[in-house]
């Protein structure tokens, strides 16, 4: 996936991210039907099934809000998503002709319910797809659709999330490692208390319960992570309820985790 005129190493480094959890979705998912060929048309999903989208096997369509190209989709990529996110008013198009294969939302969706693991990829996708659209939008259309998520890159030691700083982000872990610490238990400032693992999302559960950040999340590597504004992940959230259960799962397993950690701090420390 990429735009049609020059795009930025961000861009390009999003779309590689968009193509990584493509890949690992659709790894163990059986095509819904057969793949076909579309010839050019200046709208691809006239007449198809509602509630599908498309993997692109072969060919090079397009995204156009009215008349203009906003982005091209290569083989690899996921066709037809962009109205499940809330881009409406585009439409999929193509000079040459296509080849798609198949698949359902529901398949998606039931698929990123089995585990916390899987609703995981299955809501970084969902992330990097809206990032993706939205700086397309406001790169070639409308500069209202400005993104404001982006890459952020840390060094070893340097601190991704502060306690106690307010909640304006959620973060998702593309490279590295990182750890969580927590300050202020007697005895026991600056504890480790948990890890960060690749592709998990982290500084949710502040964002939703809009409280300052319960802990401090350090890079323990060169670590990058893709930024996303509380704003925009809770409306991705609202377009897409199911999204939580994998979420709330992690969360819950995280403050079982911490809590277990503030106990046996207090209880081992002196009074």
């Amino acid at each position: 996936m990429h735009l049609p005129h020059r795009q930025s190493e961000l861009m390009t480094d999003l779309g590689l991210q968009l193509r990584d959890s493509t890949t690992r979705l659709l790894a163990s998912l059986t095509p819904a039907a057969a793949p076909f060929t579309l010839s050019n048309s200046h709208d691809l999903l006239t007449g198809q099934p509602e509630g599908q989208v498309y993997l692109v096997t072969k060919g090079q369509p397009y995204y156009r809000q009215g008349a203009k190209v906003v982005l091209r989709l290569e083989p690899g990529d996921l066709l037809g998503v962009s109205g499940a996110m809330g881009f409406e008013g585009g439409q999929y198009g193509a000079e040459e002709p296509v080849t798609l294969e198949p698949y359902t939302l529901a398949q998606l969706l039931d698929w990123a319910a089995l585990s916390p693991n899987q609703g995981q990829i299955w809501t970084r996708y969902l992330v990097c797809m809206a990032s993706f659209y939205r700086a397309a939008l406001a790169q070639e259309i409308r500069a209202e659709f400005q993104p404001s998520a982006g890459f952020m890159h840390f060094s070893a030691g340097e601190t991704i999330i502060q306690q106690g700083a307010e909640a304006d982000r959620v973060y998702t872990l593309l490279e590295g490692k990182a750890e969580v610490r927590y300050n202020g238990v007697k005895g026991g400032d600056g504890v480790k208390v948990g890890d960060v693992r690749a592709d998990e999302i982290f500084g949710a559960l502040a964002v939703f319960t809009r409280q300052p950040r319960m802990a401090s999340v350090i890079a323990t590597s060169d670590c990058t992570v893709l930024a996303v504004p509380k704003g925009e992940f809770i409306d991705l959230v609202e377009l897409h309820p199911q999204t939580c259960i994998g979420l709330i799962e992690e969360m819950a397993s995280k403050i079982n985790e911490l809590n277990a950690q503030l106990t046996a701090l207090q209880h081992g420390s002196p009074t």
